[in-house]
């Protein structure tokens, strides 16, 4: 682990065990994401897709789960090619076995290796699930996460969070301000941000750029 990595284990550990519960529980399905069905998994996977041209880039998945983007783009027919990371071996093992010829690797979410030299960054539900961390601590997770990320692009992040939008929370879901969120990625990460608040879930997705992009 990098020392920025270790600082968060107590945090990220309850959240990587939940998952590997999912995965046991549900098999390496959309329920074994911990979501709540294929649809809705597919849907952020199309909102993520759309934060530039894919074909022939390459893309790096951060919290990759049993590499379901992976198929994604495949049916999609998106020849992006592809790599993911998770901070769970079990998930790494379930996404080697479903795909033995894409790259999957055991890697902390802030490990700055992760998805270096690539294109695009992407991360769906990397933030969602939070325990009972603090959300002043999860928050600065969060925010550390979102900058490893973008120092690993060449291009740009997709990222999706909860919105604090809502009419009901869960308290083990981290739910943020979309235009604090949209001010930190324009203040630290770069002033080229898109927020997207315009698909049918309780969430939003984060698109940051290197350069401006065409109107």
């Amino acid at each position: 682990m990098t020392p920025a990595a270790d600082a968060f284990a107590p945090l990220v550990r309850p959240v990587v065990a939940h998952y590997e519960r999912q995965l046991e529980t549900h098999g390496a399905t959309a329920r074994g994401m911990d979501w709540k069905d294929e649809a809705s998994q597919r849907l952020r996977f199309a909102v993520l897709c759309g934060v530039a041209p894919l074909e022939g880039r390459t893309l790096h998945e951060v919290g990759a789960g049993a590499g379901h983007l992976y198929d994604f783009l495949r049916e999609r027919g998106i020849a992006a090619v592809y790599s993911g990371s998770d901070a769970s071996a079990a998930m790494v093992a379930a996404a080697r076995t479903r795909h033995p010829e894409a790259r999957f690797e055991h890697r902390d979410v802030l490990d700055p290796g992760a998805g270096e030299h690539c294109d695009v960054v992407v991360g769906s539900g990397l933030f969602h699930v939070k325990l009972g961390a603090d959300d002043r601590a999860w928050r600065t997770f969060v925010e550390t996460g979102l900058a490893r990320m973008f120092a690993a692009c060449r291009v740009a992040v997709a990222v999706n969070l909860m919105s604090n939008q809502v009419d009901y929370r869960m308290p083990d879901l981290y739910y943020s301000n979309p235009g604090e969120m949209l001010e930190f990625c324009r203040r630290r990460l770069a002033r080229h941000v898109v927020l997207r608040h315009d698909y049918p879930l309780h969430e939003y997705t984060l698109y940051v750029y290197r350069e401006p992009q065409p109107a």
